[in-house]
């Protein structure tokens, strides 16, 4: 299936209500995008949420395969982030890819742009198909302009996919591979491959990596300091403390209770995400590497929730 070519800008700047320039809080997974025309996102699948669009008509994005450090997760109690300044590198590196820099970030968190900008509206493009269940463009990203119009239908093959900032985050180990039922074979095994050999020469994340090693976890706050791993998981455990548990061994439970759907890619079997977490001695770790999981989309659960009627 073809994707849609989407022309537009990065933008690091919004407006508040009276008109003053306001920032935006770019991740290393997460960017402000300003089409040039914003009836092309009507044409994305929509699965529940419709595209938001902010008050100068940007739209966030969401990285197809990849999954940076978190930076300024939103879980119960307050906004979380992984391990600093490893997560600002990922926000950094993608920020300067992108052709923005240089950037100021406000006082005291350093998340939030600081105006002014000089660059600020970067041109760039993205290639998606469909929304998100939160109403954001699963999106391949690009810098600069495409050479095919706007709005027009192209094939992504590995030769093009290796020119989008989705594979310079994995290149460059600033992000780990997260994968869903909605990447297509090829271009999720050229990710796979480009991130283990980010992994295997110890670049960014990868050379304090502990996703498989195991990370005491007892609270949020040990998380924010010591959690270097893969930021789903982080994500899952920030939720978990964050909801008033305080006991690491009932985490498993509390996991096994989402249902959250992955397909092992070295069985083939159809589990959950509790199946590849192991807690013991108050330490938590996946027994599988990110990129042998593949995680069921909200897209994919349709056709199972029908079938079980």
């Amino acid at each position: 299936m073809p994707f849609l070519t989407i022309r537009g800008k990065f933008r690091l700047l919004g407006k508040t209500k009276s008109g003053k320039p306001s920032g935006f809080e770019p991740d290393g997974d997460s960017m402000q995008f300003q089409p040039d025309k914003p009836a092309l996102l009507k044409k994305l699948k929509q699965l529940s949420s419709p595209f938001r669009l902010t008050s100068i008509g940007s739209t966030q994005l969401r990285y197809e395969g990849i999954d940076a450090l978190e930076l300024h997760f939103p879980a119960p109690g307050g906004n979380v982030h992984q391990p600093r300044p490893l997560a600002d590198d990922a926000r950094n590196h993608l920020v300067t890819k992108s052709g923005l820099d240089p950037v100021t970030y406000a006082p005291p968190a350093h998340t939030r742009v600081q105006p002014p900008t000089i660059h600020d509206g970067a041109r760039g493009h993205i290639l998606s198909r469909s929304l998100e269940v939160h109403g954001r463009p699963v999106a391949f990203v690009f810098v600069g302009d495409p050479a095919a119009p706007d709005g027009t239908e192209v094939k992504l093959d590995v030769a093009l996919l290796r020119k989008s900032l989705n594979y310079e985050m994995l290149r460059s180990g600033q992000s780990y591979p997260l994968f869903y039922d909605t990447l297509f074979a090829d271009l999720r095994a050229e990710f796979a491959h480009v991130s283990l050999q980010a992994k295997q020469a110890n670049l960014g994340l990868w050379g304090s990596d502990l996703s498989q090693v195991g990370v005491q976890a007892t609270s949020i706050p040990q998380l924010e300091s010591d959690a270097v791993i893969f930021p789903k998981l982080f994500r899952r455990l920030t939720e978990f403390f964050g909801s008033g548990n305080k006991q690491l061994s009932k985490f498993k439970g509390f996991l096994a209770a989402t249902d959250e759907r992955v397909l092992d890619l070295d069985t083939t079997n159809n589990t959950h995400f509790d199946t590849f977490v192991d807690v013991s001695n108050g330490q938590v770790k996946l027994n599988k590497t990110p990129d042998r999981l593949v995680f069921v989309s909200a897209k994919g659960k349709e056709p199972w929730v029908q079938t079980g009627k």
